[in-house]
């Protein structure tokens, strides 16, 4: 065996050696924004009670966050809903609140592929409700509002099950902020029969 032949295989072991200490280093850690909705004032409602209803199917390749956008949802309605009447009710209908994973193919191939972290998977959010309102008085006002947002991320191949769980949060909490601005203006502009000023 010459020396030459021992060199380059030190030289590669110790490549390879120090390759696999950074696939294996710690990531810092994600942070993601809790789902919270009490900074915002309450919307009063003319209603005797507020339901929700979860009418969402779980499609194949849901993802596990630690707040589904469903609980997300009832959530936002807990703390943005306020029944204030005495006759009526309103109802919140979950229609879809998926989060899909959706696995993707190796972009780099090769050697070079082995040392490379490429984004592994897709998540597909979409969180769509419906809230009506039925009050009734001098005379009974019925009405109601849609809305529906979609938003995706990807990780990579290495991303460690707290990085993930904390990227999958923050999604569900930026679609949840898409969807409180659009319910929030839907239920002033269609349910503004029921909404107490």
């Amino acid at each position: 065996m010459t020396r030459l032949f021992v060199l380059r295989r030190s030289v590669l072991g110790a490549m390879m050696v120090a390759a696999l200490a950074a696939c294996s280093t710690s990531q810092p850690p994600v942070t993601a924004r809790p789902v919270d909705f009490s900074n915002y004032a309450p919307i009063m409602l003319s209603v005797a009670s507020v339901n929700v209803v979860d009418a969402a199917r779980i499609p194949a390749g849901q993802a596990a966050a630690p707040v589904s956008p469903s609980q997300a949802v009832q959530l936002w309605a807990q703390q943005r809903l306020r029944a204030a009447g005495t006759g009526g009710s309103a109802r919140v209908t979950i229609k879809d609140a998926s989060l899909v994973a959706v696995p993707l193919q190796k972009a780099t191939s090769g050697v070079k592929g082995y040392f490379t972290n490429d984004q592994a998977m897709r998540y597909d959010g979409r969180i769509e409700v419906e809230i009506s309102a039925e009050v009734s008085g001098a005379a009974t006002h019925r009405g109601s509002t849609k809305a529906f947002v979609t938003r995706s991320t990807t990780t990579a191949e290495n991303i460690t099950p707290a990085n993930r769980d904390a990227t999958l949060q923050e999604l569900v909490s930026r679609m949840m902020d898409d969807l409180n601005a659009r319910l929030d203006g839907g239920i002033r502009k269609d349910l503004s029969f029921a909404v107490m000023r």
